[in-house]
């Protein structure tokens, strides 16, 4: 079984194969989006003949980890034949993604797990806890009469000037928010042709931008996909621009951080919630992402032992010194007291904030000096990652 590059002549397999193996078929505006992304990611294939048995898309994305952006290989549609199956093919796929992404320097990864068990078999994470929520029209928040400055577009009826003026502000947020990526053009098209019936609000104060939401409207349901603010009172605008549909919605509905306290501020906020984890992160290349890491405070030098075994170049003992400096050491002398041991998935997890070093040492069952763990403690940046994107 070969995996190769999949060239153009055979991206009606890849199609097929897509089709196949995933519940709903695309047409229309979805397929022409999931074709721009064959032809722009780097599009895998298993070979048995001249057959696409098997395959795999690593879309070239980013994130941003602690304020620094990080060029990201997002995995999606995997997926291989049924009569192919148990024969090692989403292995062999997995390993050389890796490969792939390392040699066109994407040194971490995100994707969307059908089993959380069998990517952190290959060295992915949980790293994100989201918060769905819905709020049903008894409980939508009140936050009094006020006259807001609000306008509003859709894909549909677009308006350049204003649409221009909410992709820089998302990528202005998205640039300081941890976990987050920066939507380019062809990310913001591909909303538009997964999404085409979304709404833009966006909240105006001293004629500046401060706020926006996107959302869609259907059978009674308001549904929010992006809301990003600047303040409280850009926030409080937009819930009473929302709510200002109460005529005609039922329920209110959107995913958000879990570690915002959202609806505190509501009278009532005491409407169903439920937590749920669903991306998944990884470090490629561990030393490369060290290098352009954003340590918060080193008072000593600290090193790290790594544990990858779908790559090889990541089995190292880190020193990483006061200045930031990153190296691979040659011979190990450090006490196991004093060095922190790790699988890839839990070093990934903690180096973007969502486990803590006491976390990832409990999962990874590992022991380590309590003035070692205090210095790790010091060294990462604490902030929750938030990841809201889908590839």
């Amino acid at each position: 079984m070969d995996i190769q590059y999949v060239p153009a002549k055979d991206y009606q397999q890849i199609h097929r194969l897509r089709d196949y193996c995933f519940p709903n078929k695309y047409s229309g505006a979805r397929r022409d989006d999931f074709h721009y992304w064959i032809e722009h990611s780097t599009t895998l294939g298993a070979y048995d003949g001249d057959k696409v048995v098997g395959k795999l898309l690593i879309l070239p994305l980013n994130m941003t980890v602690h304020g620094e952006n990080y060029d990201m290989g997002g995995i999606g549609f995997v997926a291989t034949y049924p009569e192919y199956r148990q024969r090692g093919i989403i292995k062999k796929l997995m390993t050389a993604s890796l490969k792939e992404m390392r040699q066109h320097g994407q040194t971490i990864s995100v994707l969307a797990p059908f089993s959380v068990s069998f990517y952190r078999y290959f060295g992915w994470e949980l790293f994100v806890d989201k918060l769905q929520y819905a709020i049903p029209h008894a409980q939508f928040p009140d936050f009094g009469k006020q006259l807001d400055v609000v306008e509003r577009m859709s894909f549909e009826w677009p308006d350049t000037t204003l649409f221009a003026a909410i992709q820089k502000f998302h990528n202005e947020h998205a640039s300081v928010t941890n976990g987050s990526m920066l939507r380019d053009a062809a990310w913001w098209k591909r909303i538009e042709r997964r999404s085409p019936d979304s709404h833009f609000a966006a909240c105006f104060l001293a004629n500046d931008i401060a706020g926006y939401i996107r959302y869609t409207i259907q059978n009674g349901i308001f549904t929010i996909h992006d809301f990003m603010t600047d303040n409280p009172t850009a926030e409080q605008a937009l819930w009473r621009f929302v709510t200002s549909h109460a005529a005609s919605v039922h329920t209110i509905e959107g995913i958000t951080a879990n570690d915002r306290h959202f609806g505190f501020d509501f009278p009532n906020p005491q409407f169903p919630k439920k937590v749920v984890q669903d991306v998944m992160v990884r470090i490629v290349d561990a030393l490369a992402f060290m290098q352009r890491y954003p340590w918060a405070e080193l008072q000593q030098t600290l090193y790290v032992r790594l544990e990858d075994h779908f790559c090889p170049w990541n089995e190292h003992v880190f020193m990483i010194n006061k200045d930031g400096h990153v190296s691979i050491m040659e011979a190990n002398s450090v006490s196991a007291k004093h060095m922190l041991t790790l699988p890839i998935n839990l070093f990934s997890a903690m180096m973007v904030g969502y486990l803590t070093v006491k976390d990832a040492m409990t999962f990874g069952n590992q022991a380590l000096a309590d003035e070692v763990v205090s210095l790790w403690n010091k060294a990462i940046p604490s902030k929750q990652p938030t990841f809201y994107e889908y590839f």
